[in-house]
């Protein structure tokens, strides 16, 4: 995951702020690459001028440990590569942004088991095969999951939809969004 720190100038006044960009050459574990950008009203996010850009990919959470435990050299390597492939990515929607990018921060499992404490760096939910399929939010009857580690995935813009989706289901009164739950 990078999170960037964006020259506001290349981010066109009509751009829309999530994006999904779909690479020929897998990036992890899928093609998918999810870009969320601040909204220009938003001070908050970024310095003035400047927009907040988080660009992301499901990766196999093993090459990390293994590279981070084994050989420092091959675990900062690893980190280049998806930084320079995010970043291609995401200049697909926004055309020059590795030259407007600073900072560029790059998060790998390893961040986010030191910092968030997330059990092996697991963030953003489980990693959407298809456009049609993905793990369903109902645990058991009356039980409903929302959240990072549910289809969208991570951020209050992924994690609010989810849960419109769940209100939507229960509202239509369908028992079940789950195959075989009941």
């Amino acid at each position: 995951m990078l999170y960037v720190g964006l020259d506001g100038a290349v981010v066109p006044a009509d751009a829309a702020l999530h994006h999904q960009v779909v690479v020929q050459q897998p990036l992890g574990r899928g093609n998918s690459v999810f870009l969320s950008l601040s909204p220009s009203w938003d001070g908050r996010r970024a310095l003035d001028g400047r927009r907040a850009l988080t660009v992301s990919a499901h990766t196999p959470l093993g090459e990390w440990w293994q590279s981070n435990g084994s050989d420092r050299r091959a675990y900062e390597a690893l980190k280049e590569e998806y930084t320079r492939k995010l970043l291609d990515a995401a200049g697909v929607v926004l055309p020059g942004v590795r030259e407007a990018a600073e900072p560029v921060l790059a998060a790998t499992p390893v961040t986010f088991q030191r910092f968030p404490s997330r059990e092996r760096g697991w963030v953003g939910g489980f990693p959407q095969t298809t456009l049609t399929r993905s793990r369903g939010p109902r645990l058991a009857p009356g039980l409903w999951k929302v959240g990072d580690s549910i289809f969208p995935g991570q951020s209050v813009a992924a994690v609010a939809p989810g849960g419109m989706r769940v209100a939507r289901a229960i509202v239509d009164g369908r028992t079940s969004d789950v195959k075989g739950w009941r």
